[in-house]
């Protein structure tokens, strides 16, 4: 996500760079929030009790208005 921001309805908005399969409107994404300092465990190599940060999810809409 290369932008981000709040809409009038409340809504996080953001601009991002995808693969051009993920591209159409209506597609459902996930999308890592922050920045973190390491990137973690690999999901096979965590065990009970490790902490993992998890997506959120999104949708692909159009950049457009439609007026």
């Amino acid at each position: 996500v290369i932008s981000c921001s709040l809409d009038s309805e409340g809504y996080l908005t953001g601009q991002a760079y995808v693969l051009l399969a993920a591209a159409l409107e209506g597609t459902p994404i996930f999308i890592y929030q922050g920045a973190p300092v390491d990137a973690g465990k690999a999901p096979a190599q965590m065990k009970p009790g490790d902490k993992a940060t998890l997506p959120a999810a999104a949708l692909v809409i159009s950049r457009f208005a439609k007026l």
